[in-house]
């Protein structure tokens, strides 16, 4: 029975990632198969793979879920935060159960084909919402996650994950699949361009620019990023939704600055100031002020910065979250749990500085916690979640990959 349950447990795992993308359409799923997944580990798992556990990521990971309960049972509004942290334990709970499963490159694959699958499902609502409004305009408003299989924003993240992921399983010698991870990237590049996503999109420019301190072709690769200039000059003539998300062309005000533009249209713009002034008014350093007291104030904030009667009530209704991780624990729990937050992160950096691969997914985790507070949505804390997998057991999975061979 163990042995049944150890063959079936990796196939369990990964069908939980590849339906995480899926959860507007199959929303009982994952949890289903998160409690098969927590059955079927004390009968799989093997004091070999707790030692995966042994690692400063996971010691300060640990820590700051500790650090940011207690703090909460101690001086905060608990019963109302512990919606929020259970998030961040259950992406912590995702490492653990990811450690009696030794291939990392089948959990590449189901990133792969688990977006790809989102994107043809994206684009087939896609093809209705044309029909409809005979048009592709979603540049603003919330119609286009609703269109979308999920937010525009985290769909673009996992597009950005399935590039890299591509990346990882490319060979660098020839080999016929190398074509078929080729073209999942360009499907990839193209879908983000079509949707306009501007954090995938900037992404892209960074992970290319990085590249070039990667490799040792770098003549290669600057006559290259001709074309993608070229590229990105005609999505942007073709695309409006491109030219209003980057541009602001909507607008119908002249005479003002892009930075004036910026301020106007730029939801995070308010959001940012609204955290600042939190931080300068009743706020305890050490303490902070709970994530469910930081939201009620942040909406009481735009009540009285935003001046637009339209403007406020549409920030008030969507009670936006602090939209910057790092801001988001030092609101809610203090200095203290955003330093172990950035002790965290530069532990991922240093572990990720030789390799392009890890590079890539640490520069793209850290843009997405500039711009979201990923922690409020559990499909936030699963991507962090994943990524940190993808970067902390590579090489373990590469160790026992050339064992086996042996």
């Amino acid at each position: 029975m163990k042995e049944i349950l150890k063959s079936i447990y990796p196939y369990l795992f990964l069908f939980f990632v590849f339906v995480l993308p899926l959860d507007k359409y199959a929303t009982a799923i994952p949890n289903i198969v998160l409690i098969a997944l927590l059955t079927f580990f004390p009968f799989v798992v093997s004091k070999k793979d707790f030692l995966k556990l042994k690692s400063k990521n996971i010691y300060i990971f640990g820590i700051l879920i500790f650090y940011i309960s207690t703090n909460s049972l101690l001086f905060q509004d608990y019963l109302n935060d512990i919606t929020i942290i259970q998030k961040v334990i259950s992406a912590f709970l995702l490492i653990v159960l990811y450690i009696p499963i030794e291939n990392i490159n089948k959990l590449k694959k189901t990133i792969i084909v688990s977006v790809f699958i989102g994107i043809l499902i994206s684009l087939w609502n896609l093809y209705f919402f044309y029909l409809s409004n005979e048009e592709f305009k979603f540049a603003t408003g919330s119609i286009i996650n609703e269109v979308l299989i999920i937010d525009r924003l985290y769909l673009g993240t996992l597009c950005i994950i399935s590039i890299i992921a591509s990346l990882g399983l490319m060979d660098k010698n020839f080999n016929a699949t190398n074509k078929w991870y080729f073209t999942n990237i360009i499907i990839n590049v193209i879908f983000v361009l079509l949707i306009s996503s501007r954090v995938a999109i900037i992404l892209l420019f960074l992970l290319y620019s990085i590249k070039i301190f990667y490799t040792k072709k770098r003549k290669t690769y600057f006559f290259f990023s001709i074309g993608i200039i070229g590229v990105t000059m005609i999505s942007f003539y073709l695309n409006n939704n491109l030219q209003e998300r980057f541009l602001f062309t909507n607008n119908t005000e002249k005479n003002l600055t892009y930075i004036e533009l910026v301020k106007k249209w730029e939801p995070r713009v308010v959001i940012w100031e609204c955290n600042n002034l939190i931080t300068k008014s009743d706020f305890n350093l050490f303490k902070g002020i709970g994530f469910y007291r930081a939201q009620e104030k942040l909406t009481d904030c735009y009540g009285e910065v935003i001046k637009d009667p339209k403007k406020r009530e549409y920030f008030i209704k969507k009670q936006f979250n602090p939209h910057n991780q790092f801001l988001d624990f030092y609101l809610s729990s203090g200095l203290i749990a955003v330093i172990l937050f950035l002790i965290l992160y530069s532990l991922l950096f240093f572990q990720s500085k030789y390799s392009y691969y890890k590079m890539a997914l640490f520069i793209s985790l850290l843009l997405f916690t500039f711009i979201e507070s990923f922690f409020h949505r559990q499909l936030g804390g699963y991507i962090f979640a994943l990524i940190l997998i993808l970067i902390m057991f590579e090489e373990k999975s590469k160790n026992l990959e050339k064992l086996s061979k042996q």
